[in-house]
C-alpha cells in the first residue's frame, strides 16, 4: 500500500476521532502515499488536528446540538438537527 493514495469520506466531521480510528486501522496495512479527507459537514469541535480538504458544507452549531444525516427510500439525503438531551415532557 506504500504507493497508495487513499481519500477518506466522512459525513459529520466533528472531533475528528472518527477519521483518527480510520487512519489507525489503514496503517495496519502499511503507511499510504497520502491520506486526503472529505466531509459532507464540517462542524466544529475538533479535539483532533484534523481537517477536511474536501468540503460540502461548514457549520458553526450550538455544542448541544447533534447532526444526523439520513437518506431517503429515493436516495435523497437530509440533514436533520436535534438536541443531544432531550428534556422530558413532564
Amino acid at each position: 500500500m506504500s504507493a497508495t493514495n487513499i481519500l477518506l469520506v466522512d459525513d459529520v466531521l466533528q472531533t475528528g476521532r472518527t477519521i483518527r480510528a480510520a487512519i489507525n486501522e489503514l496503517f495496519d496495512y502499511g503507511r499510504p502515499a497520502s491520506i486526503s479527507l472529505a466531509a459532507l459537514v464540517d462542524r466544529d469541535g475538533r479535539e483532533l488536528p484534523i481537517a477536511a480538504q474536501y468540503i460540502g458544507a461548514k457549520l458553526e452549531l450550538p455544542v448541544e446540538k447533534k447532526l444526523e444525516l439520513q437518506c431517503a427510500s429515493d436516495g435523497k439525503l437530509s440533514l436533520s438537527l436535534y438536541d443531544k438531551n432531550p428534556t422530558p415532557s413532564v
